[in-house]
């Protein structure tokens, strides 16, 4: 799967909330739905779906305020904003079923989560952004 990039300039990067998007290459369908859905319901956010395997890299160049991926949070301890862990593997146990989301230094979990509560995630993101209250790591 190639990844899917938009070209910013630097003021509209510096002015725009960034999410990345980000599952195994065979989930792939997954990552570009719920990129296709957030692009469509929150079209001023500058949106990025990429494989599993090009994140580090992603994290570097793109540096999201949002990322949404499988894998937890704590391998990737330099994000700021909010991380929304969609666990993917097979087998796992009701409560390893969880997603685990991280935002500005609160943490719970949520079945799903669903479009709406991801949606909410990234409007409080958004706003906390936008009044500068956004910490540097979640």
């Amino acid at each position: 799967m190639a990844t899917h990039t938009h070209t910013t300039t630097a003021s509209h990067r510096a002015s725009s909330m960034r999410v990345l998007v980000a599952f195994e290459d065979i989930r792939s369908v997954y990552a570009d739905a719920i990129t296709r859905a957030i692009r469509e319901l929150r079209s001023g956010l500058n949106m990025r779906s990429a494989i599993l395997e090009e994140l580090e890299q992603e994290l570097c160049d793109f540096d999201p305020h949002v990322v949404v991926c499988s894998q937890p949070k704590s391998m990737h301890a330099s994000v700021r904003g909010a991380w929304v862990e969609i666990p993917t593997e097979e087998g796992l146990e009701d409560e390893e079923r969880l997603a685990r989301i991280w935002l500005d230094g609160e943490q719970w979990r949520t079945d799903g989560p669903q479009l709406a509560e991801l949606l909410e995630i990234l409007d409080e993101t958004h706003k906390r952004l936008r009044q500068g209250d956004l910490s540097e790591a979640c």
